[in-house]
């Protein structure tokens, strides 16, 4: 349990770290962190299900300026933890994961109001020192750990001593509303999408939105089918306009303002 614990807690600081260490390559998104949780607790197979699940929830869900969401890294890693512990699949990562990951997100901006400000000012201490190795440390350092040790540690903590408590309340909870759970968890995908097309959708890509559509409702093509597809539209679209940038460089065919004519 303790070494698990620990391999919990380095999940964790790869998702965080894609935040504060290595830059954003997706690490952090649920569809990761939950086949890695899997991994970890010996059922990948359903870890990777969960974590598919759980993306397809949180696809949708962006950072934009001071919008902050719910924590991903937390949802993605307990939702699959109880999602396997408790053998009730998605239906407990929702009941957990998603809650869960509303409190680390509390920890977390209660650490950038009452924590982040101390090193701040020691670095704004160096600064004035001109002590450029003391603030460069200070910065990087401080910063890395007010960021992410807390909820990192949070998660192992809710791990260690969550497991047990979580199939106790999972078995207590009623079957309607167990049922309704995994009825919710067939909604949130929707509503994933929903939002993500809110933010994307222009008027150019609707044809392209209905013509999948018809595929998979009227065709009974399959995803992978659509997707191959997809790509193909992709690539046919991209060399004609770049077949079309060539001939116009080509041919010289440029538009002139008359008026800077002499």
């Amino acid at each position: 349990m303790f070494l698990k614990t620990l391999l919990i807690g380095l999940v964790a600081l790869i998702g965080y770290g894609e935040y504060y260490l290595t830059g954003r390559g997706q690490v952090a998104r649920p569809i990761v962190m939950g086949p890695l949780t899997g991994l970890v607790l010996g059922n990948l197979t359903q870890g990777i299900i969960v974590g598919a699940a759980l993306e397809m929830a949180y696809i949708g869900v962006i950072e934009i300026g001071a919008s902050v969401p719910q924590d991903m890294v937390s949802a993605g890693i307990l939702g699959t933890v109880f999602a396997i512990t408790t053998g009730k699949g998605i239906s407990a990562a929702l009941t957990f994961g998603l809650p869960l990951s509303m409190l680390v997100l509390l920890v977390q901006n209660l650490t950038y109001v009452f924590i982040s400000p101390l090193y701040v000012a020691k670095c704004d201490n160096y600064a004035k020192q001109a002590d450029s190795h003391k603030l460069s440390m200070m910065a990087f350092w401080g910063g890395t750990i007010v960021n992410f040790v807390p909820s990192v540690l949070l998660i192992m903590v809710a791990y260690y001593f969550g497991t047990g408590f979580a199939t106790n309340v999972v078995h207590a909870i009623p079957n309607f509303v167990q049922d309704g759970l995994v009825v919710a968890s067939g909604i949130l995908p929707a509503f994933g999408f929903a939002m993500l097309i809110q933010q994307i959708l222009r008027k150019e890509i609707i044809p392209y939105l209905i013509l999948g559509f018809a595929l998979t409702s009227y065709l009974k093509m399959s995803v992978m089918g659509v997707a191959v597809i997809g790509i193909v539209t992709i690539m046919i679209i991209y060399f004609n306009d770049k077949n079309k940038k060539a001939t116009t460089v080509k041919t010289g065919d440029v538009d002139y303002d008359d008026t800077d004519s002499f």
